[in-house]
This record gives C-alpha cells, sequence and structure tokens, in this order.
C-alpha cells in the first residue's frame, strides 16, 4: 500500500500524522483537514523553573478511507527530557529527535485511529527548560502560539510557584487568574492564543554589571580627536558609571541619546579605555508624556544605506502588507510580515557577518541574522512614516539556539524600534519571536535586552562597545553580569563661575559658568539661570541646561554690564540650577577712580612724550638733510 501524508501546526509544532490508505491505487497527498485535534494543556512550572507540559489531546479521524498510526510533534524547545505518551492500549513509543532549534518526537498508536469521527484521546508528557527563565530579580514565562488549522480546541494553564511574585506583566490577559495549593494559575484559551504567545514576567527591574573594554588607536601623522559610544540611559533604563580610566576630555550627548566620549590620541598613540558599572532594565517606560520633536520624526522616516525605504521592492512589498490595513494595525502587520517571511540562518556565525540590508534580506530570506530582521522591519515602518530606528546591545539569554545573538564577536545583538505617539519609543524584536517558534515580543518585551548604542540619525553609527578593537585582534571586551545589588544614580554638579573681579563698571564684561558632572549618573535637562543685584544680564538670565551625563561638562557664557559709567558696588553671582544655588562675590568700580588710574595716566603721559620726540626728531632730521642738499 502507498503511504500518504500531511501537516498539521498545532502550537510552536508542527503535527505530522502519518496515513495508510486501504487502497493501493491512489496516489493524492491529503491535506490535514482529514484530522482535527482538540487540546487540554499545562505547563505546571517548579521553583528551579523546569516546565513539566502535560498534553491531553483528541485526535478526530474526519474521513472513513484513512487511519492514523503515527504522530510527530516538532517542538520549538532543544531542552527536552522525561518524554512520555500513553492512549488506552497502555505506553506508546516514543523516539525523540534534536534538529536546528527544534525537538521532533515521533509517537507510534497502540491503535489505529480507523472510521469517521472515531476519536483517538492520548496523552504526551514531557520536561523542558526553555519556557520558564530565572534571570536575576525576574521570572520570565514563555509559551508560543497555537496554529487554528483543525484546531477544534485549546486551552492552556500556567501553573507557576507563588514564590515567583505576582506578575507584573502578562500577554495576553488570561483569562482567569486564581491561587491555590501555593502556585498561581494562569489560563488562556484558542482565540488568545492563535494571535500570539504569551509571555509573563514577574519581576518589575533587571539589574546587570557590565565592564567595557574599548582599544583606540591613531595611525594618523597629527593627533586626532575621537569618541567611543557608552551605554546610554534610555526610557528603560537607567546606567551608573562606577570606574571610568582614563576619564574623558568630556561625555556629551547625541540627537539619537548616545552617550559619546571624547579623548584626544596623539600620533601613533593606541589607548585602551575601561569602563565598569551597572544597568537597571524597567518592564515600563520611564517616560510619562513622550513626545518627539518634528526635526527628528522627519529624520527617522528617511531613507539611509541599509534602510532603503524608497526602493520600488520596498514600497511594492509594503503595499501588498498594509492593503486595506487600518493606520493602527500597520506596524504590527510590518512586524508580522518580516517575523514570518525571514529565515534566521545560523551558518553565517561562521564567517565575518556582511551585514546585507533590507532589500537583499528580501531577496535572500532564507539568510537572515538580527540586523536583517531590524534592517527591514526599518525599511518599512520608514517606508509606512513610522518613525523607526536600531537598537544595539548585549541581550542575556539561557538558550542561544532559540534567542540567538550575532551582531559581533562579543555577541551582541541588535533590535529595533518605532514610535507611538501614545506610547512614545517601542522595542520589538523580530528576530527572538521567529527563533522561539512564535513567542510574543510585539506586545509585551523582556528586561534582557540592554542597549548599548542607538542608530537613527545615521544606520552606521555609533558603533557600540565590542567593536572597538586594534587590528587583528580577538580579545572579549563586553563582559556583562546579570547583578543582585541595586543602586540608585547619583548626578553630582561641580559649578565654576568665571568673572573679572573687580569688574569695571561702563565696561562689557562675561560671566563664565561651567558645569560638570561628577556624580555616577546623568543629570537631565534643567534650566539654567543666572542673577545678580544690581548687574545687568544681556540676552536673558536663563539657558537650558543638559542632560550632562557622568563626566560630561557644558559651559555657558553670560554677557553683564552696569547702568553708569560711575557704578560702585559689591554684587553677588548667583546661579541657580533645578533647586541648587551656586554663587561667587563680585566687586564693581568706576573705571574713572580705579586704582590704577594712576598708572594709566602716566602711561598716556609718556606716550604722549614719546610721540612728541619722534615727531621732533623727524623735523631736525629733515631739516639737516635740507642744509645738506643746498650746500
Amino acid at each position: 500500500m502507498f503511504k500518504r501524508g500531511f501537516r498539521l501546526q498545532v502550537l510552536v509544532y508542527s503535527i505530522l500524522f502519518f496515513l495508510l490508505t486501504v487502497t493501493c491505487t491512489l496516489s493524492t497527498v491529503y491535506a490535514a483537514e482529514e484530522f482535527a485535534t482538540s487540546y487540554n494543556v499545562l505547563y505546571d512550572i517548579d521553583q528551579s523553573g523546569i516546565t513539566t507540559v502535560t498534553e491531553k489531546i483528541n485526535l478526530t479521524n474526519l474521513t472513513s478511507e484513512y487511519y492514523a498510526n503515527q504522530f510527530k510533534l516538532i517542538i520549538g524547545a532543544t531542552q527536552i527530557s522525561d518524554i512520555k505518551a500513553s492512549d488506552g492500549g497502555g505506553i506508546m513509543q516514543v523516539t525523540p529527535e534534536q534538529k536546528n532549534t527544534s525537538t521532533i518526537i515521533s509517537v507510534k498508536f497502540n491503535q489505529q485511529v480507523a472510521g469517521i469521527n472515531k476519536v483517538l484521546p492520548w496523552t504526551l508528557q514531557f520536561k523542558s527548560k526553555d519556557f520558564a527563565q530565572n534571570l536575576g530579580k525576574v521570572w520570565e514565562i514563555r509559551a508560543p502560539k497555537v496554529s487554528s488549522e483543525n484546531l477544534l480546541d485549546y486551552n492552556l494553564t500556567i501553573s507557576v510557584p507563588v514564590e515567583f511574585g505576582e506578575p507584573t506583566a502578562i500577554s495576553p490577559t488570561p483569562k482567569t487568574q486564581s491561587k491555590s495549593g501555593g502556585k498561581i494559575f494562569l489560563t488562556f484559551n484558542k482565540d488568545q492564543l492563535e494571535q500570539s504567545g504569551v509571555s509573563a514576567s514577574f519581576g518589575t527591574n533587571q539589574l546587570f554589571d557590565f565592564n567595557l573594554t574599548y582599544h583606540l588607536e591613531n595611525n594618523n601623522l597629527v593627533p586626532i580627536l575621537t569618541n567611543i559610544a557608552l551605554p546610554p540611559d534610555t526610557a528603560y533604563q537607567d546606567v551608573i558609571y562606577q570606574r571610568f580610566e582614563p576619564k574623558p576630555l568630556n561625555v556629551t550627548v547625541d540627537d539619537d541619546g548616545n552617550y559619546l566620549a571624547w579623548y584626544k590620541l596623539n600620533r601613533n598613540e593606541k589607548l585602551d579605555v575601561k569602563l565598569i558599572g551597572s544597568s537597571k532594565l524597567y518592564t515600563i517606560s520611564k517616560v510619562k508624556r513622550p513626545n518627539l520633536d518634528n526635526n527628528l520624526r522627519k529624520k527617522y522616516t528617511q531613507p539611509a544605506k541599509y534602510w532603503e525605504k524608497d526602493h520600488p521592492q520596498i514600497q511594492a512589498k509594503l503595499k501588498e502588507i498594509l492593503a486595506d490595513a487600518k493606520e493602527e494595525d500597520k506596524v504590527k502587520l510590518i512586524y508580522q510580515y518580516v517575523v514570518n517571511t525571514l529565515k534566521y540562518d545560523s551558518g553565517r556565525l561562521k564567517d565575518n557577518i556582511e551585514r546585507l540590508g533590507a532589500v537583499t534580506a528580501l531577496n535572500n530570506p532564507d539568510s537572515a541574522v538580527c540586523m536583517e530582521f531590524t534592517d527591514l522591519f526599518i525599511a518599512f515602518a520608514r517606508a509606512a512614516n513610522i518613525p523607526a530606528r536600531e537598537l544595539d546591545g548585549y541581550a542575556y539569554t539561557t538558550n542561544t539556539t532559540l534567542r540567538p545573538l550575532s551582531f559581533t564577536k562579543d555577541i551582541l545583538h541588535s533590535w529595533p524600534q518605532y514610535w507611538d505617539d501614545k506610547k512614545g519609543w517601542v522595542m520589538v524584536d523580530p528576530t527572538w519571536e521567529n527563533t522561539s517558534g512564535g513567542v510574543d515580543y510585539f506586545n509585551k518585551f523582556d528586561l534582557n535586552h540592554f542597549v548599548f548604542v542607538t542608530r537613527g540619525s545615521s544606520s552606521e553609527s555609533p558603533i557600540p562597545a565590542g567593536s572597538y578593537k586594534f587590528e587583528n585582534q580577538d580579545t572579549r571586551d563586553v563582559k556583562v553580569n546579570l547583578s543582585e545589588n541595586d543602586f540608585l544614580g547619583t548626578p553630582l554638579l561641580d559649578v565654576k563661575i568665571d568673572s573679572p573681579n573687580p569688574f569695571l563698571a561702563g565696561f562689557p564684561g562675561k560671566i563664565k559658568v561651567k558645569i560638570s558632572n561628577v556624580g555616577n549618573a546623568f543629570y537631565p535637562s534643567d534650566d539654567l539661570i543666572v542673577k545678580s543685584n544690581k548687574l545687568i544680564v544681556l540676552g536673558g538670565e536663563s539657558q537650558i541646561l543638559g542632560p550632562i551625563p557622568a563626566f560630561g561638562e557644558s559651559t555657558f557664557d553670560f554677557n553683564i554690564r552696569t547702568k553708569t559709567l560711575f557704578d560702585r558696588f559689591n554684587d553677588t553671582i548667583t546661579v541657580l540650577i533645578g533647586s541648587q544655588k551656586f554663587s561667587k562675590d563680585i566687586k564693581v568700580q568706576p573705571f574713572i577712580i580705579f586704582q590704577t588710574f594712576p598708572f594709566i595716566t602716566i602711561g598716556i603721559v609718556a606716550l604722549m612724550g614719546i610721540i612728541y620726540f619722534i615727531i621732533l626728531g623727524t623735523h631736525i632730521y629733515k631739516a639737516k638733510a635740507s642744509v645738506k642738499a643746498k650746500r
């Protein structure tokens, strides 16, 4: 008899039935509609994070011509153990096989599922470390979405120890949530899981310690001024710098919010910079009233290298993706297309990775790494007039097969973010949703993505830590570890007021205010006000300060003058920054009675005398010359 087959996807699994026909004359390959399934699934997670998955499955035969005697599941997990299966006839034969990012489980039934509407109830059970992760102060629970193909019903219950704490974020919202016997129970149904997988977090923030090394070199014949990109504060993370050697000349902030530390290198000079610090990641944005400047909005929707938004292929495919789409659905449709179209190619990690860009990724969907997932999303988003940019940094993972890292030799990661006028900047990760079998990285983000740099104004710079290396050097320059030590960033301002003292009445003067952040965390934007009781501050007393990163500084100039030439008084220059106050006493004296007036007078008289004698000498010389000429 001929062997027939069809494919049916359920959860993160692809289920393959091998059917035997009752006749030997047919050669057609039949589709999944000849069988249907329903599921009741329990993810029972213990205190160590090991998940016992129990699936009670009903397999229904929808035809009288075929029967099923084998069952295959392709499970999107690599750490599978203790596999068991049984039906009414007892224990079933199970054969596991790991392939790429999945585990294939082959099950042989003890009885055939023969006859129309024949139902075979059976149970599959296994354990895995891939569905629950303890990441420092956070527990993360993931369950992938399901396929609706011939799926009669699907119910999922996730059981979590109460020791994990209350869930701080769950997507989608559970149908029910209850506690019993030291467990928290979350339930979900078919309609929810067809839209996305389950993502739940227990913990509000995550802590990392980092140790970064930057290798700088000047091969030019003249000194240069160069910079390195430091991990910055963002809407979802705080950063402190505990040790910085050598200290930079200054640390500035660019339009994308990157912190740039500046160094001067002499000709043929090499310099190693060491930065040690900590970061805290949040599930909820710190920005309460998000706003995107119109100039930046325009910049973040422009084409760039690797983000070819105006390319005909990008435009044509976008039109197809967004056909009849509502405005609020556009970014999600773009995201889903990227997730479902590109395929992660781990083979590219063996060589020096060449960045392909959006158009090449679109034409070669089977050969993508995180950069292509990111570039294609950004190109489509910008083409749809949705501001988007790239984030590069460290992403914590306990399974690099399901959640791969591929950006540089220091195993970094790349992911995109887009702008939402209500939420502000929203991070998503199409790479990990693709490789993890549909775990939702769109509606809810994790606490594993630690940003090193943001690329929006440029698609190529700045480069993240781990990319600053000497030629032919292969060192590990990025070290990031989970931490239990919480911190509170403390900016500390040092203000120096430079002014003439004494100040001459009637003459224009200038006050220079130099503000340095000598603390370990950035100082946010604030008003800088310069005041004086009697002096006039020209051009206004107020300017905008900051933000100033740790080890950064800013200098402001204020022009001052007195009301008359004859003013004489003692005054105080006061600098106000937020609630902080800095002062400097200053003396004002009139020029005409200034203590150096006698010296100035003597100087003027002496100068006039010199000029007189020069003129007199010139006349005498000319007279003598005239007498000689007559002789």
